[in-house]
């Protein structure tokens, strides 16, 4: 590689911002400020100018070119602009100058990268001294000193007087110090840019000057900079050989939100197209998801669309409606919920997975936490799963064991999209716009058909309403099912000997119609396609909804408009997922298909009536009406019985009124336990 003088450098550095494009843009930049402090030029600029030599010694030598051509900058711009200083930025690096932060090795020290990460980490902008002036108290004198550590670097000795530190005491003159702003953010990889299973690597950036305050937990982002190298400490007066690396920020590229962020060649597309032309291509994408898992045909329908997502539309007065699908799995233990979790994690583009529980201290939404930076304890905003998982699919295992600051959040982070934080004087919102697939246990052990599903899982009814689809997955004796399934995990053990000994293929039962990576490539590609609603399908949607709702009664209430939502969401992801632009009656058929199969498990009554009421609410409709007519009971007949209604009084007047002893029993115990009624004396009964 050639090497250049300090002058070589500063001349070229001349020539190129003399030439028309750059210099009127330095001009533009000079007259505006301070507001505006930086050029920011682009690495294929320099390289059409100076051909591939120069530019590669000033990505080699970042930070001692970089202020050679600061100075070029002052130069060109002459003495009008004397107070001005412009910091020169590089940016669109390629080709080798571009990493993922787990190929970063000893060699890319003190060089100039491009990182491509997912903000998850940003500090406070604080403003950080660079050169702290001293006044000797024995003599006065007054002096500078560059400051680059952590902690402040006192002088060892007055320049005035010559007196030593031990002799002496220097104090602080912050009025003539000179300070920068200052801010800390870390980056993790982004999950599209991950195999599956692979877990995120993380690099901090320092970021300072006009670059601060630009980015939140959620963005992905491109820092441009100098890799740089701090040794840990090994003990309080020792370092460590072994050091840790973080990016001195140059220059940062904030991405757009979009779907398509996987790199497709012209023989993706291709293959993509030929798969959708398919007539079978959406059961071919169901049976590629978990195919070592038996069954559940219905929830992997569920599961496909939910991949596809729905369009995100903004209306007329800036409303906007979300296209993602968000799907819970409740039910017994056993029943591969978590590993449904897992896959489509795997399988998203933008797949995030989490427990319940948090794993950091931003749990599920966001938070403020204290941190240590750079020996100082400061607040810094993390983001959790769901900001994370913008754009893809948020798979959080143990829904109902979330943190309480969690459950204020989700609301919100569901319905709006978004997180607001307000804590310790950070205010922020952040962007959620993700598809949440959780899974959640029942309370006592097993799911009960036909029981309010709030009352069987430790989440709140508004909460639960939010899920587009709720699939109970029952582990219900059944000797043919069990038969099934104990042949097929019998046949993978099997295959997974089989696998082991090398040379021998993978069974067709166990071989995915499509890998995951394929598949990746496909769902984002097909999340690009806006499909619409054709008339037809509109009056399938219609007519489905309509007759559920004439199907209400007094004592329930079938569906509600959240339900025809849905539907929408649902009809639109089976048009993406056949690369479709309009939304046609097999869609809409398919949507009420899955629709029905949830409604008909979790959200009916013994007596086979539809209830939202059971999803979205603590009580049943049927279940309020008998709490109504008890309260009534009681009411009308504790004038008689002062000492509290006689159980058996109370069930007779319930049975007149069309209840059954069973449920009305079953309705006071749960009114005791709920603190409505109480038993002033064994077997009876009063409001409380």
């Amino acid at each position: 590689m050639a090497e250049y003088t300090d002058d070589e450098i500063k001349e070229k550095f001349i020539d190129f911002f003399e030439e028309d494009e750059y210099h009127s843009e330095l001009i533009k930049i000079a007259d505006n400020y301070p507001d505006e402090k930086s050029l920011f030029i682009t690495y294929n600029d320099l390289t059409l100018f100076f051909g591939v030599d120069f530019p590669r010694y000033v990505v080699k030598n970042p930070k001692h070119c970089l202020q050679i051509g600061e100075k070029a900058i002052k130069e060109v711009l002459g003495g009008a602009y004397d107070e001005v200083h412009i910091f020169l930025r590089i940016k669109e690096l390629s080709g080798s100058r571009r990493r993922m932060i787990r190929e970063l090795r000893s060699d890319d020290l003190a060089s100039y990268l491009a990182i491509d990460g997912l903000v998850r980490k940003t500090t406070e902008v604080r403003p950080r001294i660079t050169k702290a002036f001293f006044r000797c108290m024995s003599c006065g004198f007054e002096f500078g000193k560059e400051q680059n550590g952590g902690n402040i670097d006192e002088p060892m000795e007055c320049s005035g007087c010559g007196k030593s530190s031990n002799k002496t005491n220097f104090a602080l003159l912050k009025d003539k110090s000179e300070f920068r702003d200052f801010q800390n953010i870390e980056i993790q990889e982004s999950p599209e840019e991950l195999r599956g299973g692979e877990q995120p690597q993380r690099l901090k950036g320092w970021v300072k000057h006009d670059l601060v305050g630009q980015v939140s937990p959620g963005d992905r982002i491109t820092i441009n900079g100098v890799l740089e190298g701090k040794p840990k400490r090994s003990s309080r007066t020792s370092q460590s050989r072994v050091f840790d690396i973080y990016m001195d920020v140059n220059g940062i590229e904030v991405k757009e939100y979009e779907f398509e962020d996987l790199e497709l060649s012209e023989e993706d597309r291709k293959r993509i197209e030929e798969a959708a032309e398919d007539p079978r291509i959406f059961a071919r994408i169901v049976s590629s998801i978990a195919p070592s898992i038996h069954g559940l045909t219905t929830e992997k329908i569920g599961l496909a669309l939910q991949l596809f997502s729905g369009v995100r539309k903004e209306m007329p007065d800036g409303t906007i409606t979300r296209g993602d699908i968000h799907i819970l799995l409740v039910g017994d233990p056993g029943t591969a919920k978590s590993q449904l979790l897992r896959y489509i994690s795997e399988l998203s583009p933008r797949g995030m997975y989490a427990s319940g529980k948090g794993s950091t201290g931003a749990g599920l939404t966001a938070a403020a936490v204290r941190e240590d930076v750079m020996g100082e304890s400061q607040w810094v905003l993390e983001a959790g799963t769901l900001v994370l998982a913008d754009g893809g699919i948020a798979c959080v295992d143990e829904l109902d064991k979330m943190r309480a600051e969690d459950r204020s959040a989700m609301h919100e982070a569901m319905e709006q999209q978004r997180i607001s934080v307000a804590k310790a004087g950070i205010n922020a919102t952040l962007n959620s716009r993700c598809a949440v697939l959780g899974a959640a246990n029942p309370e006592y052990g097993r799911f009960e058909v036909h029981e309010n599903i709030s009352q069987q899982i430790d989440l709140p009814p508004p909460l639960i309403s939010r899920f587009d689809l709720i699939f109970a997955l029952i582990d219900q004796p059944d000797k043919k099912k069990d038969s099934k399934i104990a042949d097929h995990i019998l046949s993978l053990h099997e295959e997974g000997e089989r696998i082991e000994k090398k040379g021998l293929d993978i069974e067709e039962e166990f071989r995915p119609e499509f890998d995951k990576e394929f598949l990746r490539k496909y769902i984002a590609h097909a999340k690009t396609k806006t499909p619409v609603l054709t008339k037809k399908a509109i009056e399938k949607l219609e007519d489905f909804y309509l007759q559920l709702r004439d199907k209400g009664s007094d004592d329930s209430i079938p569906v509600t408009a959240r339900q025809l939502e849905s539907l929408v969401r649902l009809s639109e992801a089976s048009a993406r997922a056949h690369l479709r632009d309009q939304v046609t009656v097999e869609d809409a058929e398919r949507a009420i298909s899955v629709t029905n199969h949830f409604l008909q498990k979790v959200a009916s009554t013994e007596s086979g009536e539809l209830d939202i009421d059971m999803v979205s609410s603590s009580v049943s409709h049927s279940e309020r009406t008998l709490m109504s007519q008890i309260r009534d009971i009681i009411r009308n007949k504790v004038e008689i019985h002062e000492g509290g209604v006689p159980e058996e009084d109370l069930l007779e007047e319930a049975e007149s009124r069309g209840f059954s002893r069973e449920e009305v029993r079953k309705e006071l115990d749960r009114m005791r336990s709920d603190g409505q009624i109480y038993n002033p004396i064994q077997g009876k009964y009063k409001l409380a």
